[in-house]
């Protein structure tokens, strides 16, 4: 019973910590590619979608050697051959980083710079039938136009403009669906944004405390980095990994019902010797602790011994990609302490509640149970 009970945990915390880090592996390739695309720092405006970029913010960034990019983003009707869909459409110069560029773009070519080029998101680009360099089929984007009066016919309300595809994007399935990247004048003449105005100055590369720029651009500002930029995201991701713990934990809690269980044959097996440990002087609460000790030993033993396992079997994964995705992807796993220490806390605490439980019945019950 105590063998079968030391490989059941052994087996749960070596399932537990194969599992932790095989979404820590699917979580930072995931975020992998949303960083193509979200800054380490976005520069934003308290108040409003644009603010002036002016001489003065151009000279700190050049002169504290900063890698940024400006951009402008909004919502606009994206229609194709009758197909349409509110997209999220980001201009973006060329300061834009060409390494984010080559990572995603998965056909045709980045858009040319004061061209009316776009660049679609893949599921938007098979859901509307998209295709590069069709020049027969353009698409047209409409935003609201600014302005008071009366309306007569679509154009006092919408302004529109003719683009083509010159390539398709691949990020993930939500960034595929609802993003278009084009170049920045266009978005800015599209939504009737000042020329001296950007939306967002987005450091690809700071060389400088998050600090520094903060306090340079002041409480007028926004400065957000890669998960505040990315709430929504991350929150899933976090929601997820809790929820698979709470599972793999009931696991755990299943494994020890067979040590609580061997530890209770243990107990009556045990009877006759119970008694002669009380003849020879010992109390019941020492008598109990023998199963307590017991019952902790195994949870840490079979503990240590499933996070070896789990360990080497991640190490494998990583070195000989015994597991794939695809046949050029191997499935993701990531080694991180964390997943270490949590699977050692919980099998650990579980284990010790448990012998807990045990030991209490023992010291209640020992005299009764002794003289069976």
């Amino acid at each position: 019973m105590s063998i079968l009970a030391i490989v059941g945990v052994i087996v749960s915390s070596a399932a537990m910590f194969v599992v932790l880090s095989g979404f820590s592996g699917l979580k930072n390739y995931s975020l992998e590619f949303v960083s193509f695309v979200s800054p380490e720092l976005k520069i934003t405006s308290a108040k409003g979608k644009s603010f002036e970029f002016t001489e003065k913010i151009k000279s700190f960034l050049e002169d504290e050697n900063i890698s940024y990019s400006l951009s402008y983003e909004d919502k606009t009707l994206f229609s194709m051959n009758e197909n349409t869909r509110i997209v999220t459409l980001r201009g973006v110069d060329q300061g834009f980083p060409k390494r984010s560029v080559d990572s995603m773009l998965y056909q045709g070519r980045w858009f040319n710079l004061e061209s009316n080029e776009v660049v679609v998101g893949l599921g938007a680009a098979y859901d509307l039938g998209v295709s590069t360099f069709d020049a027969v089929n353009p698409i047209k984007l409409y935003a609201p136009r600014a302005g008071k009066g009366q309306i007569f016919s679509e154009r006092d309300i919408l302004k529109s403009t003719n683009v083509m595809a010159s390539g398709i994007f691949t990020l993930n399935e939500e960034l595929n669906n609802r993003l278009v990247f084009a170049d920045i004048d266009l978005v800015k003449n599209l939504f009737d944004v000042d020329p001296k105005n950007v939306g967002s100055i987005d450091i690809y590369q700071n060389n400088i405390s998050a600090e520094r720029v903060t306090s340079f651009f002041g409480p007028q500002f926004l400065a957000e980095n890669r998960v505040q930029q990315n709430r929504t995201i991350y929150k899933m991701l976090n929601t997820e990994q809790f929820a698979i713990y709470l599972i793999f934990s009931l696991i755990v809690v299943v494994a020890l019902f067979n040590m609580f269980g061997a530890l209770m044959m243990m107990v009556i097996e045990k009877k006759g010797n119970l008694h002669t440990l009380l003849v020879l002087g010992l109390t019941k609460k020492q008598v109990s602790k023998i199963f307590f000790y017991q019952g902790g030993l195994i949870s840490f033993v079979g503990c240590i011994i499933g996070l070896v396992v789990g360990v080497l079997l991640i190490f494998l994964q990583q070195t000989f990609s015994l597991f794939m995705i695809t046949p050029s992807l191997a499935y993701p796993v990531e080694f991180e302490f964390e997943n270490f220490l949590t699977v050692l806390f919980t099998v650990c605490v579980l284990g010790g509640f448990t012998s807990t439980v045990v030991s209490f019945y023992v010291k209640k019950n020992i005299e009764q149970i002794s003289r069976k």
